[in-house]
């Protein structure tokens, strides 16, 4: 897969309809097309109340149960399942108007998103956006969590989650990944969670829009739900989330990633430990990445 490709925003606006996870509560999300240079930005608008928040590293201000972003005062979450899908369209300029703090969950996968903004179709620009390749081995760790990334030419991930679960311990998956891979066998993934803890959430007034249509429920020895996309689906949508968090630093980052029992916070952790890796040059243009960039090299870490 050649990572190099043109910017690339949507060719008109399409708009989204959901419901949050936690609030329960229809969720507007609109996409607009935007210039070369612009980056993803959030718009946040309820009322009179007004906010912009660039989806970038430094504005990652949470990462618990899923990616939260945030200027200080205002705050969009769970962004990491709608990240993926623009990722994964190679999606690079768009501006994303919103009028909660959460983005809907829709089925729980990337899926819809993805259905979405191909049904637009794109606008190119001439400037180009380069990958991150990395040459030396990277690694974050938390315990007896870890994210490890090798060099590769190809983007791979070997997976592993173990929870104290008899259908998830020790599952995994190794998978090498394309645009077409990721469209077909990691989007479509959705999110789980057990049962007591959705209980134990609810309780709490949280996860008000959780249910088996956007999520799979393990009970204590099994699933709620009729049927799974995969046999191993839950180990694919934590690749999804990393994807999507991934995708947050505004450039592919290409290696061979070592997962086991990873998760937002070390996604997030190993994207910025990658960009902090970067020599100044070239972060001093991703930085600015907002001003059109031609002839960006890819970088070299």
């Amino acid at each position: 897969m050649n990572f190099t490709e043109h910017r690339k925003t949507l060719k008109e606006t399409v708009r989204i309809k959901g419901i949050g996870l936690h609030s329960g509560k229809e969720v507007n999300l609109i996409g607009h097309p935007a210039p070369s240079g612009t980056g993803i930005v959030f718009e946040y608008r309820k009322g009179e109340d007004k906010a912009s928040i660039p989806v970038e590293l430094s504005n990652v201000v949470d990462t618990s149960n899923a990616t939260t972003l945030g200027d200080g005062l205002h705050r969009v979450q769970t962004v990491e399942h709608l990240m993926a899908a623009v990722f994964s369209l190679g999606i690079t300029d768009m501006i994303l108007e919103i009028d909660s703090v959460e983005v809907p969950i829709m089925d729980g996968s990337s899926l819809p998103f993805l259905e979405a903004f191909e049904n637009t179709g794109y606008t190119e620009f001439e400037e180009r956006i380069e990958p991150i390749y990395v040459k030396n081995p990277m690694w974050v760790v938390d315990g007896d969590k870890y994210l490890v990334i090798l060099p590769s030419e190809t983007w791979k991930v070997t997976y592993t989650i173990d929870f104290p679960h008899p259908l998830l311990k020790g599952q995994n998956i190794t998978i090498d990944l394309d645009r077409d891979i990721l469209k077909n066998e990691i989007l479509p993934a959705r999110t789980f969670g057990f049962l007591k803890d959705v209980e134990a959430l609810q309780a709490r007034g949280l996860a008000m829009g959780g249910s088996l249509d956007n999520a799979i429920v393990l009970t204590q020895d099994g699933y709620l739900n009729e049927s799974l996309r995969y046999e191993n689906e839950c180990v694919r949508h934590k690749i999804l989330d990393l994807v999507g968090d991934l995708s947050i630093a505004g450039r592919p980052i290409i290696g061979h990633y070592l997962a086991s029992k990873a998760g937002h916070a070390l996604d997030v952790s190993m994207a910025k430990l990658v960009m902090s890796s970067v020599t100044g040059n070239e972060l001093g243009k991703y930085k600015s990445r907002r001003i059109p960039l031609f002839n960006r090299k890819a970088a070299m870490v």
